[in-house]
């Protein structure tokens, strides 16, 4: 594609003056293939039969981007947890040289069951786009955590798109670790249909060089009593950037439903740019929402006093990045991915 789009466009725009409503881009050209491996429980995933979206109105990164996931993916799965049944699954996308890859997921977890899937993006590729639809159902008391470790090289794009829908006691914990890719286009949203439906999102990004992280999180509350979190951190250096567009929507009926975001960025080099645009719509009355996001450089005062136990200064801000997105990569349960997303991010820093 060679003319401009507009990719993760705010639910309802603000500050147009600003120009930070949405991204502007395009699609980066490839011919490769991914090679995609399962490990786990394979008897619980077959080929993808219905190519018609789960949520109709849903967007993704860019309508047409999301339109190419979703009818001419080159990999679909569509993965079913039987009602009670606890599985684990893990899916691993390797890509090389000009890329042109869109793997579409279809999870559903049937009542009462529990689903932990793992899906690792990496591969030397030099060019083009790597593609990720994913479309979940957590159906009543189901639980799924959804982990994603992101190890592209800085040449290549990468397109999320992800929809989320939770019915009535389910709970869905999502686990980002974002590390690679020249441009990435995140873009979630997560429908808590049900009474009680509960999602938490956690996402660790560490940029450097040019690198792009363009986020957007969409938290719609619809059920009574429901709970949202967002939590987004990270570090930039170089002259990389971020751009957060986190969204809470309690629509009419979520009473006592509580969300809540926040977006926590350190500048590790004055050249590079943090944009954040916490966002909170409402037509309920009886919710409770919270936003917060911060910026800023390295703490001074922690600076010094891990200098002062004789690190120099470039091993001082290791130690800074490192035990801020070491929590959440100790979560990913995957010895190897760990140490691989370990060494990475120290070599970033």
């Amino acid at each position: 594609m060679s003319n401009t789009l507009h990719f993760n466009e705010l639910p309802r725009p603000t500050f147009r003056w600003l120009k930070v409503n949405h991204t502007e881009g395009n699609v980066w050209a490839g011919t490769e293939r991914a090679t995609v491996t399962v490990e786990g429980s394979k008897h619980i995933v077959t080929d993808i039969t219905n190519k018609e979206l789960l949520e109709a109105s849903y967007e993704g990164v860019h309508a047409g981007a999301l339109r190419d996931a979703s009818h001419h993916f080159t990999h679909g799965y569509h993965i079913q947890v039987p009602a009670g049944a606890k599985e684990a699954l893990t899916i691993v996308l390797d890509v090389h040289g000009a890329v042109s890859e869109r793997t579409r997921l279809q999870i559903e977890a049937e009542q009462g069951s529990t689903l932990e899937l793992t899906v690792c993006l990496k591969g030397e590729a030099t060019d083009g786009h790597v593609g990720l639809l994913s479309e979940i159902v957590s159906h009543t008391g189901a639980s799924v955590v959804f982990k994603k470790v992101q190890l592209l090289t800085g040449k290549v794009q990468q397109f999320e798109h992800r929809y989320t829908r939770v019915e009535e006691s389910g709970h869905v914990e999502f686990i980002n670790i974002e590390l690679g890719g020249a441009e990435n286009y995140l873009n979630y949203q997560e429908d808590l249909v049900g009474d009680y439906a509960e999602v938490a999102h956690d996402l660790g990004y560490c940029g450097t060089g040019t690198q792009v992280f363009d986020i957007a999180m969409l938290m719609k509350h619809i059920g009574k009593k429901t709970i949202s979190n967002i939590n987004n951190l990270g570090a930039l250096n170089g002259s990389s950037k971020k751009s957060f567009r986190g969204t809470l929507d309690f629509l009419r009926g979520s009473l006592a439903s509580e969300g809540a975001e926040e977006d926590t960025c350190l500048l590790l080099t004055p050249t590079v740019k943090s944009i954040s645009l916490p966002l909170l719509l409402c037509k309920e009355d009886n919710v409770s929402g919270n936003h917060a996001s911060s910026a800023g450089q390295l703490d001074p005062a922690k600076l010094f006093y891990l200098m002062s136990r004789g690190f120099n200064e470039d091993e001082a801000k290791h130690i800074i990045v490192e035990s801020m997105l070491r929590p959440l990569i100790d979560r990913i349960g995957h010895e190897e991915m760990e140490e691989t997303a370990l060494a990475v991010l120290r070599q970033k820093i």
